[in-house]
């Protein structure tokens, strides 16, 4: 466990990546000053301790920092939460998105119901427009009847040409078919003062017939005395002038008889174009006050359709409002949405990062009893190295010694040397010393071969 660095035990826990947040760096700003603090701790084993509670003090701090910072993300976490009740209440307050879309489809319902209503008022129209244009044929018939009275052909072309009847033209008509009329009557009478005069000449005519069918009786009484031949010739032309008068008569007889014959003719015209001329006045009027009324009803009709498309616009304009509000609403939900899965993610990142920091202040613990171990183990090393160098310094005489006496007494002193040697290496060879830079294990007996190595290590690690 000792061997194992915080970077490796973190890697090995968690297997994050490195980001660009400040946790993150904050965690990688750690790693690298606990890898400081491990190398400044194999560096300086022999200060004590010193250097490691600073550092311990360090790490504190840290994690005091990141507690504060905690509650830092919690409390944001709390005023997002708040915000959050805020607007679902707001959205309760307004009945919530779904009543939005139900008031939209109502809207539009009535949005389609007003557009039915249009179009069945330009249906109305269309239908009061046909009605106008059957008046209009009904009246031009009415005028092209007047026009077999010869009263006026402009008039009837210009009538029947006209799309759409103007009241101030009719009335113009109306008063010329009157003057004409007028006209009529004064050629009626002048007719019959003729008719008059023809009867009277007739009749002054017939008088002097009888006169003269009386005249040759009498002077047949007078003048008995006259001869045969000229009462023949009186007779003869009397005669004559009878025929040539009788004639006379028939033709005036015929011409009265045409004549009147003629003014009755007229009398049924005038008679039947004054009943028109009263039949065009009343439906003149009629037409007049169906104009009036239909203008009064097209007045409306266009005040309501304008007050309609106004209602229109205005609930247009409502849920276009609408439609932005509650567009407004879903970001800011949204909005708040995402912070508050960010907010999580950085809830769960400083949980992670409080693990991270358990984790590291549980290697740390393990590497100060590490060391603390190492040390003792140390000092019990240098406690054998001392009682090796004395027992080294106390036996370097007697060998000389040994050296220097005879054969057989140091082959004695060998023999005994070699029976009392076996049992001192195997005690030295029990008991096993380390170094504690690369924790290389050696047998007490080779301690010299470890204090080289530890000279050598400690130049290598410098």
């Amino acid at each position: 466990m000792s061997s194992r660095s915080p970077k490796d035990f973190v890697k090995s826990k968690l297997g994050l990546k490195t980001s660009t947040s400040k946790s993150e760096t904050e965690l990688e700003n750690f790693k690298k000053e606990s890898a400081a603090l491990k190398k400044s701790m194999e560096e300086n084993a022999d200060a004590k301790g010193r250097v490691a509670e600073k550092e311990i003090h360090r790490l504190q701090e840290k994690v005091f920092a990141l507690e504060t910072e905690k509650e830092k993300n919690s409390y944001h976490l709390t005023e997002k939460e708040k915000e959050i009740q805020q607007l679902k209440v707001q959205l309760k307050s307004r009945s919530s998105i779904s009543s939005l879309l139900s008031q939209l489809e109502e809207k539009t319902k009535e949005a389609e119901r007003r557009d039915q209503l249009l179009k069945s008022l330009s249906e109305e129209t269309d239908i009061l427009k046909k009605q106008l244009s059957v008046a209009t044929t009904r009246l031009s018939e009415l005028e092209s009847k007047a026009n077999t009275l010869h009263l006026s052909q402009n008039m009837a072309t210009r009538f029947t040409e006209s799309p759409v009847v103007n009241i101030h033209a009719v009335e113009m008509q109306l008063k010329d078919a009157l003057e004409k009329n007028q006209q009529w009557l004064v050629y009626d009478q002048q007719r019959e003062a003729y008719v008059m005069g023809l009867r009277a000449k007739i009749s002054e005519l017939e008088r002097q017939l009888e006169a003269a069918a009386h005249s040759p009786q009498q002077q047949s009484k007078r003048s008995d005395s006259e001869g045969c031949l000229q009462e023949e010739r009186q007779n003869h032309s009397d005669h004559l002038w009878m025929m040539n008068v009788q004639k006379d008569l028939e033709a005036e007889r015929q011409t009265v008889t045409h004549l009147s014959f003629e003014l009755d003719e007229f009398r049924r015209k005038y008679e039947e174009a004054k009943k028109e001329n009263v039949d065009l006045n009343n439906l003149l009027s009629s037409l007049r006050e169906a104009e009036v009324q239909h203008m009064e009803d097209n007045r409306y009709k266009t005040g309501k359709i304008q007050k309609l498309k106004k209602e229109n616009e205005i609930a247009r304009e409502k849920l276009e409002e609408e439609k932005k509000r509650s567009e407004d609403l879903l970001s800011q939900v949204q909005f708040l949405s995402t912070s508050l899965l960010k907010q999580q993610k950085e809830h769960t990142r400083v949980a992670l990062l409080e693990q991270q920091i358990q984790a590291c202040t549980i290697d740390f613990e393990n590497e100060k009893f590490d060391r603390q171990n190492m040390q003792h183990q140390l000092h019990r090393v240098l406690k054998e190295l001392r009682r090796a160098r004395e027992q080294i310094k106390r036996l370097e005489p007697m060998v000389k010694y040994l050296v220097s006496m005879p054969f057989p007494l140091s082959q004695y002193h060998e023999e005994k040397l070699k029976t009392d040697s076996p049992k001192r290496s195997n005690l030295l060879d029990e008991s096993f010393l380390e170094c504690p830079k690369c924790k290389t294990q050696y047998p007490t007996s080779q301690h010299r071969e470890l204090l080289a190595h530890i000279d050598i290590c400690e130049n290598y690690m410098k």
